[in-house]
């Protein structure tokens, strides 16, 4: 997304950005602890292979073009969901 994203619905400016984060409990950890933690494992594998198939070589790329790049593996390493907000429809839409 842009510095300034603007609604896809009625295109105005005025958005907030959230950042949403899911935390959990000792038991959902109890029951459910492995399953996660392989998702994670899994997880990384996809963004390394991301960082390393795509990213870099878009990068040089576009270094060469003289434009500037987006990394698209950092999404795959962090675990907030941006989403932003439109003030004035109330529509909400991820970035």
């Amino acid at each position: 997304m842009a510095l300034n994203p603007k609604c896809p619905n009625c295109g105005s400016g005025r958005v907030q950005l959230s950042n949403e984060t899911s935390k959990h409990g000792c038991f959902w950890m109890l029951v459910f602890g492995i399953y996660y933690f392989m998702w994670i494992i899994i997880k990384w594998t996809i963004g390394l292979m991301i960082l390393v198939y795509y990213d870099w070589w878009m990068a040089i790329i576009k270094a060469c073009l003289g434009k500037g790049y987006v990394w698209q593996s950092g999404r795959w390493f962090s675990a907030r969901k941006r989403v932003f907000y439109c003030h004035d429809c109330g529509y909400n839409f991820r970035g």
